[in-house]
């Protein structure tokens, strides 16, 4: 399950490009965000799910992840991503 939830987060982190528009997110640049992503990548290969919530943030509705998809136009991809997501999330938590 965690290998299926680190090829979400990588798929989300090719989307956040230097020319994202990060207006409508809490991160000043790109990279900031791309970082974020990368540690919980880290984590989630080490088997540490400690950090499953704060990602959970960032896919919900008007969070973070969802708010860069409409500003870069990746809406529809980032809503497949994020039902994907919420499957997992939600099969961990009952196992964890």
């Amino acid at each position: 399950m965690t290998n299926e939830l680190i090829e979400i987060i990588k798929k989300v982190k090719q989307k956040i490009t230097d020319r994202s528009d990060m207006t409508w997110t809490t991160y000043e640049t790109p990279a900031q965000l791309r970082d974020e992503l990368e540690v919980y990548i880290n984590q989630f290969q080490a088997d540490d799910i400690s950090s499953l919530e704060k990602i959970k943030m960032l896919f919900l509705p008007t969070g973070t992840l969802q708010e860069h998809s409409i500003c870069n136009g990746w809406t529809d991809e980032f809503l497949n991503l994020s039902t994907e997501f919420d499957r997992l999330y939600m099969t961990i938590k009952r196992y964890n």
